[in-house]
């Protein structure tokens, strides 16, 4: 496909859908089995997006609910409020590319039918976006109704929940952590759009700094509240020895009860994919089976108590809900 049979907006900037969407990763890169940790595990060679580098991960998917929002019903579905917060989140981020341009490209119709193109080759993984927005909100609403005093996004990217729902739950503290790079690119539309009293953004690299000691230090997250922490797309860019290693670590941070809703990738071969990931350089690492996760998550500190997942709707990623033991 020719970027000159598109506007000159989308040839222009480098986020446009196709170049950008196409490379969302959908790889596998093999299943070993899983291995009971004695310990929190290594997280150093955690590496989920280049140092100094915004990730393209979190622009991708950002813009990518933008264009979902105008396929069919997809505004009613997706949580109130999500893309008109995320569109003046990215304008205010300062990501090259990301401009006024694009954000009107985003909406037409005929970058709709650019994302179904892509959509021949990861079935179901553009409406997933969506679909696991909608069910990370769900399980954090469920959670705080439930007790829960504190949320945790790992990983937070141009995720708007904790910036939509603070001022909804003045009682609950909500947290984001993530690379310092993308965190003060965000943090530029949070200002924008006023940060709640509640909302905490933590930057902090995961890949040199485990994630208790983040938290010990900033000194707000209380070890001992019922909390509930979200890793949403975030786990495939780890290997299993460094999922597991995380799941420790953050049980070390919770009380017992609290719950995480992650996703996970399934396996699959998909060769000329994974070679496109590479070439963004944020490549998925690791895959497991729904049906693997409870032994998967084994050792950890939690237990599934989720069903598994067989959507096909969710494309090549599972959702999963574990509670601290």
């Amino acid at each position: 496909m020719l970027l000159s049979r598109f506007p000159r907006c989308y040839r222009g900037a480098r986020a446009a859908a196709f170049a950008v969407e196409a490379s969302q990763p959908i790889g596998f890169v093999g299943r070993r089995e899983p291995r009971v940790l004695s310990s929190y595990g290594n997280l150093r060679g955690l590496r989920v997006v280049k140092q100094g580098r915004i990730s393209q991960t979190a622009l991708k998917v950002a813009l990518g609910l933008i264009t979902l929002s105008v396929k069919d019903d997809w505004a009613q579905r997706l949580p109130p409020g999500l893309v008109e917060v995320t569109e003046r989140l990215l304008l205010a981020s300062g990501s090259p590319g990301y401009g006024p341009g694009l954000m009107r490209a985003s909406k037409k119709q005929w970058m709709v039918r650019v994302y179904q193109i892509q959509d021949r080759m990861m079935p179901g993984q553009w409406e997933g976006f969506g679909h696991r927005k909608i069910f990370m909100q769900q399980q954090v609403e469920a959670a705080i109704e439930e007790g829960a005093r504190q949320v945790l996004v790992l990983g937070a990217g141009f995720d708007t929940l904790c910036l939509r729902l603070a001022p909804q739950h003045s009682h609950v503290h909500f947290f984001e952590v993530d690379h310092p790079t993308t965190s003060a690119a965000k943090a530029k539309g949070v200002a924008v759009e006023g940060q709640p009293a509640n909302m905490i953004q933590i930057a902090a690299d995961l890949g040199e700094r485990a994630l208790s000691k983040v938290l010990s230090e900033d000194g707000r997250w209380q070890f001992s509240q019922p909390s509930v922490l979200l890793a949403e797309g975030l786990f495939q860019y780890l290997t299993n020895d460094e999922v597991r290693g995380l799941l420790s670590d953050a049980a070390a941070c919770t009380s017992a009860g609290s719950r995480i809703a992650f996703t996970h990738v399934i396996p699959g071969k998909r060769k000329t994919l994974r070679t496109m990931v590479r070439l963004v350089g944020e490549p998925w690492k690791s895959a497991v089976r729904s049906g693997d996760l409870p032994e998967y998550v084994e050792g950890t500190g939690w237990a599934i108590i989720s069903d598994v997942d067989t959507e096909s709707a969710h494309g090549v990623e599972r959702y999963a809900v574990a509670e601290r033991r």
